[in-house]
């Protein structure tokens, strides 16, 4: 080959390569070979392939879900679980519930409303975390009610004796009645602040707590038994209340802003407490103080799945490890072999005055639904 013709084949060969360049710079970097992610703009396959899940959950489950880490856990399985909030025993009534993919209520007999409501549209069931009843309350408060034997502390945690404090609530006890009043010299009765028990399931577990206690530690079986007690001595414990919030966010942010003095006694689920201080910034003072009912009762945050995305929520709140860390950091204890995590959450955080797992061998069991519905609608008829 001459010189002429080998100066043209080099000519044809730079700018073939030339082409191939410019077409692989157009293409990107990966045609280039290259192993760089791609930028902000161009989304990932999995946030291109989220499955947006829609939900009812209680209220004192929104920090939970709105948890920028929990949202990055549902996103791994290839969920976008997008929630509203509702009272637990009113999701039931709610009209657009079936066209959820799932509901929380924060109690099986609320979950039970719902499944009586709209069983035939119910897939499945779990429980995967939980949390006892507790009281918020403070210092001041507790030295008067251990005074006057209501309240005793075992072991670094503060106790109500439910049976004494529902004798002083039928007695009509007012604070100024107790002995050592003179450090709170309040005229109000002393009740503990609740939600509203027609809507609310922390009242509901209240109510059914109140129920065995007076039912001499038993639970109560019989409608009639059940309609007798609710039209007495149950009535009373809402009733005199006055103006009750339709959910449980409502009085613990009342707690957190007035103070223990203002709302000595204010029914809560542990988690919220727990939670408010393991999470900053806390707004939970020196002063203030966790106390559980002796007995206590457990409220079982159950999801009820309405289709095969529901159902996967459930699996990821059940199974997955690094959410039942997040469960446990917003104050839940957690059902299954993911258990040790509200331990290990607590323990790290530094908690004192908390039951420890294991300490709750006096716990009251819930009635029926069919019971506590009874319940539910002879207070009802009374407001």
């Amino acid at each position: 080959m001459g010189s002429r013709a080998k100066t043209l084949v080099a000519g044809v060969v730079l700018i073939l390569a030339a082409v191939v360049v410019a077409g692989a710079i157009a293409l990107g970097p990966q045609a280039l070979g290259s192993a760089e992610p791609p930028t902000d703009d161009a989304p990932t396959v999995q946030q291109q392939e989220l499955t947006t899940v829609r939900g009812i959950i209680g209220s004192e489950k929104e920090s939970l879900f709105a948890d920028p880490e929990a949202k990055e856990i549902f996103a791994r399985h290839g969920l976008d679980v997008q929630v509203t909030t509702s009272g637990s025993w009113a999701m039931a009534e709610r009209a657009d519930i079936e066209e959820s993919d799932f509901a929380s209520p924060s109690s099986e007999i609320a979950a039970a409303h719902i499944e009586d409501v709209h069983g035939a549209a119910v897939l499945s069931t779990s429980r995967p975390f939980y949390s006892p009843l507790a009281i918020a309350t403070g210092d001041t408060v507790l030295a008067v009610l251990e005074q006057n034997g209501l309240a005793e502390k075992r072991d670094g945690v503060w106790y109500l004796d439910m049976a004494a404090y529902l004798d002083a609530v039928a007695n009509g006890r007012r604070w100024t009645d107790l002995a050592g009043s003179d450090a709170y010299p309040s005229s109000r009765n002393v009740m503990i602040t609740t939600t509203d028990v027609r809507s609310s399931n922390s009242a509901l577990m209240y109510l059914s707590l109140a129920s065995y206690v007076l039912n001499g530690n038993a639970v109560v079986t019989s409608e009639d038994a059940a309609r007798e007690q609710a039209s007495t001595s149950l009535a009373r414990l809402f009733l005199d209340q006055g103006y009750s919030q339709s959910s449980s966010s409502g009085p613990w942010e009342s707690f957190l802003s007035k103070g223990p003095l203002n709302q000595p006694l204010t029914l809560i689920y542990e988690s919220q407490y727990l939670e408010a201080q393991m999470n900053e910034p806390s707004r939970v003072t020196d002063a203030m103080r966790i106390c559980y009912p002796a007995p206590t009762i457990f409220s079982d945050h159950v999801v009820v799945a309405f289709s095969e995305a529901g159902q996967r929520v459930q699996d990821v709140l059940e199974n997955d490890p690094d959410m039942a860390r997040v469960i446990a950091r917003h104050g839940f204890r957690v059902n299954g072999a993911n258990s040790a995590a509200f331990s290990e959450q607590v323990g790290s955080a530094g908690l004192t005055g908390y039951a420890a797992d294991g300490t709750f061998i006096d716990a009251a069991q819930a009635p029926s639904y069919e019971v506590a519905d009874v319940m539910l609608q002879t207070i009802e008829a009374l407001y």
